[in-house]
């Protein structure tokens, strides 16, 4: 299940936070006196969003430098043998140097990954604003 990343992960990975973010902003609106603004709103979603993806890249970081040290080398050969199957005309040299890339630049998908979790509580915080606030 480590390397799976079926749509019930990824769906579980989103609600988490979603639900955190709805429940920061409905207690927040609560707490002062039933008033919200939108801005205050989109501005939790994205908080909440934000600290739950430092917290899950820092989880994920520990867990494939101790407790699964061949991660990246496993998901980079994962992908080079799905290519070799999607695409058994492809030069071997190329499929290589995907692997090589996904090995080096690993990382790099952190910073995006934070990124999309910014947008993803940008339009929670947004929708759950819309709902909630008052004119």
């Amino acid at each position: 299940m480590i390397y799976n990343q079926s749509p019930v992960i990824q769906a579980i990975n989103i609600l988490i936070p979603s639900t955190l973010a709805v429940l920061a902003i409905l207690n927040f609106k609560k707490d002062n006196n039933g008033f919200i603004s939108l801005k205050q709103s989109i501005k939790m979603g994205v908080g909440v969003f934000l600290v739950t993806g430092i917290i899950g890249l820092v989880y994920f970081s520990i867990f494939i430098n101790t407790m699964e040290p061949d991660y990246i080398t496993n998901t980079a050969q994962m992908q080079a043998d799905a290519l070799r199957e999607a695409r058994p005309e492809m030069e071997e040299s190329m499929i290589q140097m995907q692997q090589e890339n996904t090995e080096k630049f690993f990382y790099a998908s952190f910073p995006i990954i934070l990124i999309l979790n910014l947008f993803i509580g940008f339009v929670v915080g947004l929708v759950t604003g819309l709902f909630t606030k008052k004119s």
